[in-house]
C-alpha cells in the first residue's frame, strides 16, 4: 500500500507543478534494477512503469543487469532520459557507466531512488551525495547524512 502511496504522489507532483503541459511527447524515463535485496523487485519496477505510463507523461524502459555479480555489459545510456528511477540495490556498475551516470545528473538529468536503492554503492562518493541520506551497504557517518 505504501508503494501505490509513493506513485501516486510522484505523479500529482508532476501534475501540480504543470508538468503536463511541459512538453508535446512524453518524457522518458528509465528504471534500472535487476538486483535487489528485497525479492519482489521485479513486480515493483513492473507497477512503477505501468503507473508513470498510465499517467500518459511517461515513456519508460527498464535496463537490468544481469542477476548476480558485475555486469561489464551494463551501459544504459542515460542521456536518452529525463529521469532515471533506481530500483537497484546490488554490484558495482562498470566505472564507465559510474562515470556516465554522474555527467547524466550533472547535466540535468533527473535522478529518483526508490526504496532499497539508497543501499547501493556505499562505497561510491558520488553517489552518495546524489542519494543525500542513507544508512546501509557499509555507509556510516563519513559516507554523509546517515540514518538507521
Amino acid at each position: 500500500m505504501n508503494f501505490l502511496r509513493i506513485c501516486g504522489w510522484f505523479a500529482s507532483i508532476v501534475v501540480s507543478l504543470g508538468l503536463t503541459g511541459w512538453c508535446d511527447q512524453p518524457l522518458k524515463a528509465l528504471i534500472v534494477d535487476g538486483q535487489n535485496s528485497h525479492g519482489n523487485w521485479p513486480q515493483t519496477t513492473e507497477m512503477m512503469k505501468s503507473y508513470l505510463e498510465q499517467t500518459k507523461l511517461f515513456q519508460v524502459d527498464v535496463a537490468r543487469t544481469s542477476p548476480k555479480g558485475e555486469d561489464p555489459q551494463f551501459a544504459p545510456k542515460f542521456a536518452d532520459y529525463a529521469v532515471v528511477i533506481s530500483n537497484y540495490n546490488g554490484a558495482a556498475w562498470p566505472e564507465a557507466t559510474r562515470k556516465s551516470f554522474v555527467e547524466y545528473v550533472k547535466n540535468g538529468g533527473g535522478f529518483v531512488v526508490i526504496h532499497a536503492a539508497n543501499n547501493a554503492f556505499g562505497d561510491w562518493p558520488e553517489y552518495n551525495e546524489l542519494i543525500g541520506l542513507g544508512g546501509w551497504g557499509g555507509r556510516n557517518e563519513k559516507s554523509g547524512p546517515y540514518v538507521y
